[in-house]
């Protein structure tokens, strides 16, 4: 035990953690489960890291015309679908791979709890007010650009496996990004520069691989760093309490950081991977069908749920109007601080921007909701429609109407 603890004291002059581990944390903080909520979803990205490490490795992008792996479980010829390369892969770590469904499983899971635990803590904070603190400004635009990117992350990473759902999620992407061009933006070209095709190329696939598994999550790291750091300079978000002399009292009962927090913090990490892997035992997710180069994608197929809302406004209101409602609702987001400069933090003071995240909150869930309950005309914009690129796959130059 003294060696343990020996090697403990060791690890931590070695790696100069004493100031860290001493570093005061307001109790309220400790005791407070909504101040744990972004703790969520940093777990939960360094969950995606371990795992996604291990599915990159198995991974093979392309769409190469190809046959799944028969499943030894059915007998030989049973249980093949013609598919991408990509797919082929995927259901080869899916179904065939000694852990795989699990490790799949996982990922999945911790996916949809880093998005959860991401929007939540958005909600949480914006109703806080807590860009009201030292350098909570940078802190509040650092989150809004960390909730973002965790949003894209996803949906880049449910495109990989080209099922049908994935492959609508792509090709509602780029045909998207030619409605800017039509608005005088140019993101097509940029697009273009970046992917290579508007068109879904292996080009394509092997740039949105690379981007999932390296350069988002090194831009993501990079933020949480920035916005841990910002935390320990400028502390957390001040309690929501109106009066000025208990709030100052709450501010000044502090803890240190080890043991307390960091008792919680391996507690929550703990909780989180139970309620993880309950999730992948109760409520596995099946990989979908599977997508072949040069066919349509059925009626009723509909993209991930965290843009579920974007994909039913869009269906629903004209593609000109809704095309920009996410870009409002993040530019929104970013001048927050610069709007909300008086007044205090309790919520009774705060009724306004109360009001304001709540119509947030509604416009996603309404949308996410309406959209998995009603059958939306499929051919009521050309967004949706499946661009079948050419022999060569001829890079897109300028703004040309969506072919039928």
């Amino acid at each position: 035990m003294k060696a343990l603890v020996r090697l403990w004291e060791l690890v931590i002059e070695r790696l100069h953690l004493k100031e860290f581990l001493e570093h005061p944390v307001p109790r309220y903080a400790n005791i407070n489960p909504l101040y744990w909520i972004g703790d969520v979803a940093v777990v939960s990205f360094f969950i995606l890291a371990v795992t996604g490490f291990a599915l990159a490795i198995l991974y093979v992008p392309g769409l190469s015309p190809t046959v799944t792996p028969p499943d030894p479980l059915l007998g030989h010829g049973e249980g093949v679908y013609r598919a991408t390369q990509s797919y082929a892969s995927v259901y080869r770590i899916t179904y065939l791979t000694p852990l795989g469904f699990i490790l799949r499983q996982v990922h999945l899971w911790a996916a949809y709890m880093m998005i959860f635990a991401a929007l939540t803590h958005f909600f949480t904070k914006f109703i806080l007010g807590s860009y009201k603190r030292r350098g909570g400004g940078a802190l509040w635009v650092i989150g809004v650009f960390l909730g973002f990117l965790t949003i894209n992350q996803a949906v880049l990473g449910y495109i990989l496996p080209l099922h049908l759902d994935g492959i609508l999620a792509l090709q509602i992407g780029l045909n998207l990004f030619r409605y800017f061009d039509y608005l005088g933006l140019p993101v097509g070209q940029l697009i273009l520069s970046v992917l290579g095709s508007n068109f879904v190329t292996d080009q394509v696939i092997k740039t949105i691989f690379v981007l999932h598994i390296l350069v988002v999550p090194a831009v993501i790291l990079v933020l949480i760093g920035l916005k841990i750091n910002g935390i320990l300079y400028g502390g957390v978000s001040p309690p929501p309490i109106k009066d000025e002399a208990l709030r100052q009292k709450a501010l000044e009962e502090k803890e240190p950081f080890y043991p307390h927090r960091f008792a919680l913090t391996v507690g929550q990490v703990l909780l989180q991977l139970s309620v993880i892997l309950m999730l992948v035992a109760l409520t596995p997710l099946p990989l979908l069908e599977p997508w072949v180069p040069g066919e349509q994608v059925p009626a009723g197929v509909r993209p991930p749920w965290p843009v579920m809302w974007y994909y039913t406004y869009v269906k629903m209101i004209d593609p000109f109007i809704s095309v920009g409602l996410p870009l409002v609702l993040v530019l929104f987001a970013l001048v927050v601080p610069l709007l909300d400069r008086r007044g205090g933090v309790s919520i009774e003071e705060r009724w306004i921007w109360v009001l304001i995240a709540i119509v947030y909150i509604a416009v996603i869930g309404y949308g996410t909701v309406l959209g998995y309950l009603i059958e939306l005309p499929k051919e009521l914009t050309p967004l949706t429609r499946i661009d079948i690129p050419p022999e060569h796959a001829v890079p897109y130059i300028s703004p040309q109407p969506v072919s039928p």
